[in-house]
C-alpha cells in the first residue's frame, strides 16, 4: 500500500512533499492513529469507526479537530466532528449520515498476507 501511494505521489510530481517531510506515509493501524507524529492540528479518517477510537481524541492537539464516519459496517453512520477546545474540553457533533467502508486491521485488509 505504502509502494503504491509513493507511486502515485510521484505521478503527481509532488515526491518532494515526501522528501521534505510533509507527507509521511506508515503502516499502522488506523484506529490508533500515529502517536509519536501527533499532537496533531487536524485528523481526518476515510472509513468508519465502530465507535469513536479514543485513541485518535487523545492525539488532537488543544484547539484541534476530528472529523471521523462512526457507526456500524453496513448500518446506521454518522460522519462527527470532535473538537478539542484549548483547555482540552472534548465536544462531539454528529453532522449527517454517511456510508463508508469499516476501518479495519491490517490481518482484516491484507486476509494474511505479510507486510
Amino acid at each position: 500500500l505504502i509502494d503504491m501511494a509513493k507511486k502515485n505521489i510521484e505521478k503527481d510530481g509532488k515526491e518532494e512533499l515526501i522528501a521534505k517531510g510533509h507527507i509521511k506515509l506508515v503502516v499502522g493501524d488506523g484506529r490508533k492513529g500515529y502517536a509519536s507524529g501527533g499532537p496533531y492540528n487536524a485528523i481526518h479518517v476515510g472509513a468508519a469507526a465502530p465507535t469513536l477510537p479514543q485513541d485518535l481524541v487523545d492525539q488532537l492537539a488543544p484547539g484541534g479537530r476530528l472529523v471521523i464516519p462512526v457507526g456500524p459496517e453496513g448500518g446506521d453512520q454518522s460522519l462527527d466532528q470532535i473538537d478539542k477546545d484549548l483547555s482540552g474540553n472534548v465536544t462531539r457533533k454528529k453532522l449527517f449520515p454517511v456510508m463508508y467502508v469499516p476501518l479495519t486491521d491490517k490481518e482484516r485488509q491484507w486476509r494474511g498476507k505479510d507486510l
